[in-house]
């Protein structure tokens, strides 16, 4: 989600689903006024599609959050999956009261809009604090000079773990680490600001996502130079 700048940019939205839905839950279409679909944060996805119901749940008991308040993304609707070939305890696991348990990350709004958090397993914990490589990649998105940024875990041993991105920049662009790091200090909150490495290009997957699992070690190294 965002918008690149200049004259042959291309604009981008977010919207969310996944293989055991049928893919579409949740759209962001004709939120267009005032480009609420694109600079919303942290991955606005929009609203329900028909038919599909959409609630954010404690992980721990199953029950609703507040409005705002983060928690596990549980969808139901006609498309959802009946089960897992073959697996019968992951489909206890993840289908409960006829609603679908991700493993997602999200919020709804006061509008009744999902915001997409990333997998639980992908949380980073600073401290106790939870952060969300999503949010974190949107706002390090916010700086004039980052193109593409992903977020990704190291250990530490003082705050357990810390936030690690890797940022490639815009054609023609000269920040660099340190000051990107500068400009997160007074932008994010103190246990989201990450350590920054820039990156001429990602490890990219067939299908054009970033694997965030091939940096993890040089994220490791990062957060542990001796």
């Amino acid at each position: 989600m965002g918008a690149d700048r200049g004259a042959d940019s291309l604009l981008r939205e977010a919207a969310y689903g996944m293989t055991e839905t049928h893919t579409f839950d949740a759209t962001p279409y004709g939120m267009v006024e005032d480009d609420r679909d694109l600079k919303a944060e942290p991955v606005f996805c929009g609203v329900p599609v028909p038919g599909t119901d959409i609630a954010v749940v404690s992980f721990e008991t199953g029950e609703p959050v507040e409005i705002g308040e983060a928690g596990e993304i549980v969808v139901r609707s006609p498309s959802v999956m009946t089960g897992y070939w073959n697996k019968p305890e992951a489909t206890a696991k993840q289908l409960r009261d006829g609603w679908l348990h991700t493993g997602d990350n999200g919020r709804i709004d006061e509008d009744g809009c999902l915001h997409y958090l990333g997998r639980d397993k992908d949380m980073i914990k600073v401290k106790g604090m939870s952060v969300f490589p999503a949010e974190v990649e949107m706002l390090l998105g916010r700086h004039p000079d980052v193109h593409t940024a992903a977020v990704v875990p190291a250990d530490d041993t003082a705050r357990g773990q810390v936030p690690v991105a890797f940022v490639r920049l815009r054609p023609g662009t000269a920040t660099d680490a340190s000051a990107l790091r500068a400009w997160a200090s007074e932008n994010m909150a103190p246990y989201k600001v990450p350590l920054v490495e820039v990156v001429h290009e990602f490890p990219m997957t067939a299908t054009g996502k970033i694997r965030k699992t091939e940096l993890t070690d040089r994220a490791q190294q990062l957060a542990n130079p001796s």
